[in-house]
């Protein structure tokens, strides 16, 4: 199930060896954009600049994703930037909210920084509200992105001693990124204004960042209709009570000549 976020931490654990040695950085985005009907894609972009490519000159051959692949991830790359760095493109579409609920925690793993994060999608008569809600957090710093065998088969996090002693911290290897794009008008979001649309900056080491978000969309779709339906029920009702009328009417002036008409003798 954690597949993805094995596939994402060989690359953070490589850059974060390259970073003692250089000012080698990898940036990754996390998106998830979701359609009106609550489908949608998620996508992971990991791009590492061309230092980890000059000090780990195999990378982009020995990472393997066929894990990811047999989980249904789309996998694209690694490609070559016009940087000189790599890009590797992963993605997965979703059918309703939970799925991508699901997806965005596989990757994070059950102690990765959206583990909290949860979509939504609701319905009440031509209203659809959508959501977003939790944290982004990175818990441990690097013992994040260690798997709990490595960790104990070297009797520490990979590359956490060399990194402090270098005076570094994971955020100088490391910058996640958390964006996410819903349908309908924005109503409120804790996401920084200015930005490009719904984005935040995971804390590799810091408060937890909230990521409260509500958007509604209206049908307005035939929405002449309704005064239109209330008009014509109207007019329905004013006929019915002149057409009762009028028959009482016929009945009273046939019964008024039937009497006037009766022989008096």
């Amino acid at each position: 199930m954690w597949a993805m976020w094995r596939g994402l931490k060989r690359i953070l654990l490589v850059v974060a060896l390259g970073s003692v040695l250089a000012a080698c950085r990898v940036d990754v985005t996390v998106d998830v954009a979701m359609e009106a009907d609550g489908s949608g894609i998620v996508t992971v972009t990991a791009t590492a600049d061309a230092e980890v490519v000059q000090r780990s000159p195999n990378l982009a051959t020995d990472l393997r994703f066929d894990d990811l692949q047999a989980a249904g991830w789309v996998v694209t790359g690694p490609v070559a930037t016009p940087a000189g760095g790599i890009e590797i493109v992963i993605a997965h579409s979703f059918e309703n909210p939970a799925e991508a609920n699901a997806l965005v925690a596989q990757i994070g793993g059950p102690n990765g920084p959206f583990s909290a994060i949860t979509f939504a999608r609701k319905v009440v008569d031509k209203t659809t509200t959508y959501t977003l809600n939790g944290q982004l957090l990175v818990t441990g710093g690097l013992e994040a992105f260690s798997d709990a065998a490595l960790t104990a088969a070297v009797g520490a996090t990979p590359y956490a001693t060399e990194i402090a002693g270098a005076g570094l911290t994971p955020a100088d290897a490391v910058g996640i990124t958390f964006s996410a794009t819903l349908p309908g008008t924005l109503d409120n979001t804790t996401a920084p204004a200015g930005g490009d649309g719904l984005t935040w900056t995971v804390p590799i080491d810091g408060p937890a960042v909230d990521v409260s978000t509500l958007a509604e969309s209206t049908d307005t779709r035939n929405s002449w209709a309704d005064p239109v339906a209330t008009g014509a029920k109207i007019a329905l009702g004013v006929w019915i009570v002149v057409a009762i009328c009028f028959i009482i009417y016929v009945m009273l002036m046939r019964r008024r000549q039937r009497i006037e008409n009766q022989p008096w003798y």
